[in-house]
C-alpha cells in the first residue's frame, strides 16, 4: 500500500473540490455529467441496488484498483465516479481486493448499481493475509480459514461475478527460501502444508456458494511457477530436487500471475542467462486460461514518460501473443497510485501511461 496524497475529510466536500476543477474533465468523454450525480446521490447510501446485473462479454482490458478500501483516495471517490474513469480509459475488467464480507458487499453494490449494464466486469481478488492467515498454521487450520472466508465473500458475489481470484501474492511472505523460485528445493517446507491448505480452502469456498464462478491462483514471485506446478500435481517440498508427491491436488479455471517490468521479457524470463518462456509453461502445465492480474513499470524508478513507454510495449506484445498462449486479461497495476498509477494519488492528474493505455485500446479494440 502507497503513500496517499492528504484528501479532504468529507467525501461529499472532495467531490465538490473535484467539479470544480480539473477532476470535472476526466468524465466529459463518457457521459460524465449523469454519473456525477449518481456518485453524490450515492455518496451517503454506497450499498443500494437499483438495477439489474448483466455479464459482461470481454475482459481483455483490464486494471488494478481498491474500490473497497475504507479509508483513503478509493473510499473518496465512489463507485460511480470510478466507473467513470474507467469508461474514459476504455478498459472492461476491474480487480479489487476483498478481506471481509463488507468489503464484497460492497463490490457487490457496484455491480447492481453503477456498474449494472456498463460492459465492465470486476474481479473480487481474496485476501487471507488480511484475514489473520498464518503462513506456518496446519493444512487443515489453512483450508478452514480459507473455506470460511471465501464462502463469506462469495454470498454477496453470486449471481454478480464470473470469477473470483483466490489470494494475491501468498508466495512472497517467506515461501521461496532459495534459488528463484523455479525448483522444488526452492520452497519452504515449513509453510508449504498451509499455503496448500489455505488455497484449496478459498476455492472450495466459493465453489460451495456457487460453482460456476471461476476460480483464479496466483504467485507474485517472477520465476514462482514451480509453485503452482507443485500445487497442481501434489508435490510438497522436503529439501530435495524431486520433493515429496501424493499431496491432495489443488485445481483451478484459470492461472493467474504477476509479471512487471523489472522482471524482462515474460517470454524469456530466468536468471543467470536463462530463457524460460513463462507464458507457455503456464500454459503446458494447466491447459486454462491465463489472466495476468498485474503488469506494470518499476515504479519510482521509472520517469512518467518511461512508463508509458513500457505500457505501450506491453500491451502489445501481450496483444500479438494472446490467442498463442490463451491469455483472457491483461490488468495493469494500478489505476491510481503515486508510483504506479495511471492516475496520480490526488485522483484528478492523469500520467502520460493513462494516455498511452486508452490511445492502445482505441487503436485495439476487442
Amino acid at each position: 500500500m502507497h503513500a496517499m496524497a492528504r484528501i479532504p475529510a468529507s467525501r461529499r466536500q472532495f467531490l465538490a473540490l473535484l467539479l470544480s476543477g480539473a477532476g470535472s474533465a476526466a468524465l466529459a468523454a463518457c457521459g460524465g455529467e449523469s454519473l456525477v450525480e449518481d456518485a453524490i446521490a450515492d455518496t451517503d447510501s454506497p450499498g443500494k441496488t437499483t438495477k439489474e446485473f448483466v455479464s459482461p462479454p470481454k475482459l481483455f482490458y483490464g486494471v488494478n484498483g481498491h474500490m473497497a478500501w475504507g479509508e483513503g483516495i478509493y473510499w473518496m471517490l465512489p463507485p460511480a465516479w470510478q466507473l467513470a474513469l474507467l469508461q474514459d480509459l476504455g478498459v472492461t475488467n476491474y480487480r479489487c481486493d476483498v478481506a471481509d464480507h463488507g468489503m464484497a458487499a460492497y463490490l457487490a453494490a457496484a455491480l447492481t448499481g453503477p456498474f449494472a449494464g456498463s460492459g465492465i466486469s470486476i474481479l473480487p481478488v481474496i485476501n487471507p493475509r488480511s484475514a489473520h492467515w498464518d503462513p506456518y498454521s496446519s493444512e487443515a487450520e489453512g483450508y478452514l480459514l480459507g473455506y470460511r472466508l471465501a464462502s463469506r465473500i462469495t454470498k454477496p458475489l453470486q449471481g454478480v461475478v464470473t470469477h473470483i481470484e483466490c489470494g494475491n501474492e501468498l508466495d512472497t511472505i517467506g515461501l521461496k527460501i532459495a534459488g528463484d523460485g523455479s525448483l522444488t528445493s526452492d520452497w519452504n517446507p515449513a509453510q508449504w502444508q498451509s499455503f496448500r491448505g489455505v488455497i484449496h480452502g478459498m476455492i472450495a469456498g466459493v465453489k460451495s456458494i456457487d460453482p460456476t464462478i471461476k476460480c483464479g491462483v496466483n504467485v507474485g514471485i517472477p520465476m514462482a511457477y514451480r509453485a503452482l506446478q507443485m500445487l497442481w500435481t501434489g508435490v510438497w517440498p522436503d529439501g530435495t530436487a524431486e520433493g515429496r508427491s501424493g499431496a491432495g491436488q489443488v485445481r483451478w479455471d484459470f492461472t493467474t500471475y504477476h509479471w512487471y517490468k523489472s522482471s524482462g521479457n515474460i517470454q524469456c524470463g530466468g536468471r543467470n542467462h536463462a530463457c524460460v518462456d513463462i507464458l507457455q509453461t503456464l500454459k503446458d502445465s494447466f491447459n486454462v486460461p491465463i489472466w495476468l492480474t498485474e503488469f506494470g513499470w518499476s515504479g519510482s524508478m521509472d520517469t512518467p514518460q518511461s512508463a508509458a513507454d513500457y505500457v505501450l510495449t506491453a500491451l502489445a506484445q501481450y496483444w500479438s501473443i494472446r490467442e498463442k498462449y490463451n491469455i483472457e486479461s491483461v490488468m495493469l497495476y494500478s489505476v491510481i497510485d503515486g508510483s504506479y498509477g495511471l492516475i496520480q494519488s490526488d485522483g484528478i492528474t492523469k500520467n502520460p501511461a493513462y494516455d498511452a493505455y486508452k490511445d492502445f485500446i482505441v487503436a485495439n479494440p476487442v
